[in-house]
């Protein structure tokens, strides 16, 4: 399946990053791009994985304790919607 990057989601992703590169460590980045690109991969072998977000026809994943995916499956293709913080108020 062909993967879709929203410019939020993409925005989002590399906000994780700059945090963790400013306030942990390689590993800890290492750690979160192995987590993010595993769920792809699940995500992509049965886009059916995670349960329905609140809204719409979306589903959202954990990522990690912090970080959560929402993402859509249309026609064959995921658009990846969201990268959210588990510890923030969201509509999903």
């Amino acid at each position: 399946m062909e993967i879709v990057w929203s410019d939020e989601t993409l925005k989002n992703y590399f906000k994780v990053l700059d945090y963790l590169f400013d306030n942990w460590s390689a590993n800890e980045i290492e750690n979160f791009e192995n987590s993010f690109d595993d769920l792809i991969v699940r995500i992509t072998n049965n886009s059916e994985i995670c349960p329905k977000s609140k809204i719409l026809n979306f589903r959202k994943c954990l990522i990690d304790k912090n970080n959560s995916l929402v993402y859509q499956e249309i026609n064959g293709k995921i658009f990846l919607i969201s990268l959210i913080d588990n510890r923030s108020s969201h509509q999903y």
